[in-house]
């Protein structure tokens, strides 16, 4: 090896000697500058070969380096790099590197590596195994294993598995399995499990979506509106400015105790219940959960509320009798009254009727008239 590093450095001296160094290089051979053909930061070179690295002005053609690259002007053409490269001005072309890729002046093309760094305007594709940074704009596609990161506008897609950051604008499509973020607008499509964004004008579908402002599509369990809502919101739970989220607790003839959690924004309210035991079941051990979604009719001394709900229970063994299953599930309709007696204290009494299942595969099922009670705590 020293043998081969000892004959290239003779060969890049005579190469100094027999070829006068200019602005423009056809061809050029570098171990590590300046033992290379090129003796000038300002030459141009149009096809370069780094044995370890090389460094130059212009790549306008081919260019392959073991190593690394460091270019103080732009790729116009193809550069493939080991484990670094990075060019001062801009990319128009396409530069493959093994490990990161650091661009100064942004451009446009293709970029693949482990993780890729622009600090300007790109256009085209963004592709790394970790993460992408663009710290203005990107019009085209960040691809990531991990994150994209785009510091003010992205138009077109960010796609990554745990998440995507826009800092200002997006518009496209922010697809992740954990979060997304569009800083400043949403005009779009956000899909993951969390998505958030300060005003929504797209859609955002996961399993929580918040925005301060809302004129778009939200669809997730939870739905989160902060400040205005001149949307539509479709989820299990929705809470908005004027949302009141309280805390219920019960017992009757259905569940011997639960408690539950109510989201009430003007008329309209979502519940999420926790019973145990299950009052009909046939073991000691079991437990029922419970969502509601209803309307409250609201006068002056008390209010009337009508929900529907879906409930699933499980136990160690049989659900009823004569029937074995660990779990059941039931359909339920209530009326109720409630009255707010303190500050942040109510009390209320609800009846109603469920059609229980007593298997999820092929059950039967039997009515059961329900009668309960209890306090909300406002």
């Amino acid at each position: 090896m020293r043998k081969f590093f000892l004959l290239v450095s003779i060969l890049l001296l005579f190469c100094n000697l027999a070829f006068p160094q200019g602005k423009e290089l056809p061809f050029n051979l570098s171990l590590v500058y300046p033992l290379s053909i090129n003796q000038s930061l300002e030459d141009n070179v149009n096809f370069n070969l780094g044995i370890i690295g090389s460094e130059f002005n212009n790549l306008n053609g081919f260019g392959i380096n073991s190593i690394y690259s460091i270019l103080e002007g732009n790729v116009n053409g193809l550069q493939v790099n080991g484990f670094y490269s990075e060019t001062r001005k801009q990319l128009k072309g396409i530069q493959l590197t093994a490990g990161v890729n650091s661009i100064a002046d942004g451009g446009h093309g293709i970029i693949l590596g482990i993780g890729n760094l622009i600090f300007n305007d790109f256009k085209g594709i963004q592709s790394a195994l970790i993460s992408n940074l663009c710290f203005e704009n990107s019009s085209g596609v960040q691809l990531a294993g991990l994150y994209n990161l785009t510091a003010k506008d992205i138009n077109l897609a960010q796609l990554s598995l745990a998440g995507n950051i826009t800092g200002n604008e997006m518009k496209g499509l922010q697809f992740a399995l954990l979060f997304n973020l569009a800083g400043g607008l949403n005009k779009g499509l956000q899909t993951s499990a969390f998505n958030m964004t300060f005003r929504q004008h797209g859609v955002q579908i996961g399993f929580a979506n918040v925005s301060e402002f809302n004129k778009g599509l939200q669809l997730g369990i939870i739905n989160l509106v902060n400040k205005k809502q001149d949307g539509l919101s479709l989820g299990l739970f929705y809470a908005g400015s004027k949302t009141r989220v309280q805390l219920l607790l019960s017992g009757g003839n259905f569940a011997y105790g639960t408690l539950g959690v109510r989201f009430k924004t003007n008329n309209i309210y979502t519940m999420f219940d926790l019973g145990t035991p299950i009052s009909f079941s046939t073991t000691e051990k079991s437990v029922m959960f419970t969502y509601r979604v209803g309307y409250s009719f609201d006068f002056n001394f008390l209010n009337l509320n009508a929900d529907a709900g879906f409930s699933h229970m499980s136990s160690e063994s049989e659900q009823t009798q004569g029937k074995p299953s660990k779990n059941q599930f039931a359909f339920s309709f209530r009326l109720g009254l409630e009255k707010q007696i303190l500050k942040k204290l109510g009390i209320f009494v609800n009846g109603g009727v469920s059609r229980v299942y007593d298997s999820y595969s092929k059950g039967e099922f039997f009515k059961k008239f329900i009668l309960e009670g209890g306090i909300i705590i406002l």
